[in-house]
């Protein structure tokens, strides 16, 4: 239950821009907070997406298992902010791989890109998982690529690790998902 909260605040915050930024009576003060007022990346405002992946996961310790590969879907919701020439960026996700060593997987992660050539973004994430078993410090990095003005896919790898009464959990994943930018 602690995680599915932890999700709640990216997807309102996600809406509230939405529903901001298509209002008739824009407020510049909050379009420039979000980071989207005046000259702005590609990559600045709220979005939300899907992703498709294959995690790895293993156990060592007192009640072992081997490595385990399991694919599976998620969900991501987040918003980036233009500072300088970087893009800072908030970002919830929930990964469903239920044949993992860890079931599922939520949480939030802080995002530091650098956009090249206008429309690609490599970055670097880092943050917590907080569903079960633990929570845990969630890292990783990725590159994304926005083909449209409200669409891109994204690459990346996270991964997670866990210590546990002598034992230790291991999780990583690969994923590529598709973005929808509001702005």
């Amino acid at each position: 239950m602690a995680g599915i909260r932890k999700l709640i605040a990216p997807a309102l915050l996600s809406l509230l821009c939405v529903t901001q930024a298509h209002s008739e009576g824009l407020d510049p003060t909050l379009l420039k907070l979000m980071g989207v007022q005046g000259p702005h990346s590609q990559f600045a405002g709220p979005y939300v997406g899907a992703k498709f992946g294959v995690n790895w996961s293993d156990i060592t310790g007192p009640n072992p298992k081997s490595t385990h590969t399991t694919f599976f879907p998620g969900i991501v919701a987040g918003v980036n902010y233009d500072v300088d020439r970087f893009v800072v960026g908030v970002e919830g996700f929930m990964d469903f791989h239920g044949g993992s060593t860890t079931k599922k997987d939520g949480g939030i992660d802080l995002k530091l890109g650098m956009p090249v050539n206008g429309n690609i973004m490599p970055y670097a994430r880092i943050g917590f998982t907080g569903t079960w078993p633990d929570t845990r410090l969630h890292y990783g990095g990725g590159v994304e690529y926005k083909f449209a003005k409200n669409w891109s896919v994204a690459a990346e790898y996270t991964g997670d690790t866990s210590s546990y009464q002598g034992g230790r959990r291991h999780n990583d994943s690969l994923t590529a998902g598709l973005h929808y930018y509001f702005f």
